[in-house]
């Protein structure tokens, strides 16, 4: 009877758990300056860059936003990746779509908005999100990111 009981407890306990869960997908985009090179950024393990903010929604669900000032890396992260010996040191945007409150859907579009923080300057751009489960990997498209020359039109 008593392990009757506290199976019904556990169970009560986690079955929000699982219910709240979606299906675990990675957005990774390279970032580059407007020169084309790496943009400097500082590297703390586990912390996003503090030099930029990311936010990202899906298009159908603009009020489930998701922010590197709220969010932790695993959530959504500007980093730096590679060890400069078998990949190159490069800066990317990562955002896991299973951490948004509802289930992603392939079609929809992620929209993404980096911000450079001592500059103020902003740049948006939207990433549709294809069949399947795999990673979205868009390492040969790089993104142009802020600082700019000339300030772009706003998002």
């Amino acid at each position: 009877m008593k392990h009757i009981l506290l199976s019904i407890i556990l169970l009560a306990c986690f079955l929000p758990l699982v219910a709240q869960m979606t299906t675990p997908r990675v957005y990774v985009q390279k970032l580059v300056l407007e020169n084309g090179k790496t943009p400097s950024i500082t590297w703390v393990k586990d912390k996003s860059a503090k030099e930029y903010t990311l936010i990202a929604w899906i298009n159908t669900r603009p009020d489930e936003v998701i922010s590197t000032e709220t969010n932790p890396i695993n959530t959504i992260a500007v980093k730096q990746v590679g060890d400069a010996v078998k990949f190159p040191i490069t800066v990317i945007a990562s955002v896991q779509l299973g951490n948004f409150k509802s289930q992603w859907k392939a079609g929809e579009v992620i929209h993404l908005e980096i911000t450079h923080k001592k500059s103020g300057q902003k740049f948006c751009w939207r990433q549709p999100i294809p069949e399947g489960s795999a990673l979205i990997k868009e390492l040969e498209k790089p993104i142009k990111i802020p600082p700019f020359k000339k300030a772009k039109k706003k998002c």
